[in-house]
């Protein structure tokens, strides 16, 4: 679990937190395959390091020994093959230990856009979310979707990057319909808040037209969340000026309701 912080990390401070006890001897290869026995196993900054090689379009491969979930392999954004799978052409597969992939990374990718595209990406993520014993929507709501409190329990956090993938998670896997245009709406409130934090007025109005868009047209297939009070919040929101502090809305969830579709993973 990252430190609590105050501000976004810098990339030196990023760097710095995870050290490999050892330098591993595969230098600086276009490719290579790590093996761990689940993801689990992953800490936490190789998982950001992961998330800003696939941004430079360089997959890392993980070599795991049972596949993981589709719905977690899509967020980690990594190449995840079983042993059985691996492929001999791989190339050089590599015992995982925490610090390898991120020093891996900054051997084989150009420093100065990955510092440039971790000072774009970064906001909160590094930032721990403590939630008090029976406040996670997950327990104050067991009958909703997994994927949906989870991300909302991050939203409520002001954790926007981590609630987005969580719920992009969740929309890839939900058919076409009046749910999964909410997902997407929710997901681009997501972008609302952090074009914000950024100061990046006018792709925020358009991110939060978007998000209304989608949020009324779904609103009917999705009696658990009270879409007119999360858009009036929102709405609120867009309107003040960029250097008055907020409030963030939490995710307007409704605990009891005839139509709620019962929890599942």
């Amino acid at each position: 679990m990252p430190p609590a912080m105050n501000e976004p990390l810098s990339w030196d401070a990023f760097c710095a937190q995870l050290r490999p006890t050892f330098i591993p001897q595969f230098g600086c290869p276009e490719s290579l395959a790590f093996a761990l026995p689940t993801l689990d196993a992953l800490h936490w900054l190789d998982r950001q390091a992961i998330k800003l090689a696939a941004r430079l379009d360089r997959r890392t491969r993980l070599i795991v020994d049972e596949a993981p979930p589709a719905h977690l392999q899509a967020r980690l954004e990594a190449q995840c093959l079983t042993q059985a799978e691996a492929d001999p052409r791989l190339g050089q597969i590599t015992p995982y230990s925490p610090g390898f992939i991120l020093h891996w990374i900054r051997c084989a990718l150009p420093m100065a856009k990955l510092v440039a595209l971790w000072r774009d990406y970064q906001t909160s993520l590094d930032r721990e979310h403590r939630i008090a014993a029976g406040a996670s929507y997950g327990e104050r709501f067991p009958h909703l979707r997994l994927g949906l409190v989870t991300g909302a329990d991050l939203f409520n956090c002001g954790e926007f990057y981590a609630a987005h993938e969580d719920w992009e998670s969740l929309w890839m896997r939900l058919p076409d319909g009046g749910e999964k245009l909410v997902v997407q709406g929710l997901i681009q409130l997501c972008g609302v808040h952090i074009h914000r934090l950024k100061g990046r007025a006018e792709p925020m109005r358009t991110m939060f037209d978007k998000a209304r868009t989608n949020l009324l047209a779904g609103a009917p297939a999705a009696p658990w969340l009270d879409v007119a009070q999360l858009i009036q919040h929102t709405e609120d929101i867009v309107r003040a000026p960029l250097e008055v502090h907020i409030r963030t809305p939490d995710i307007p969830l409704v605990n009891e309701h005839a139509d709620v579709p019962c929890k599942h993973r």
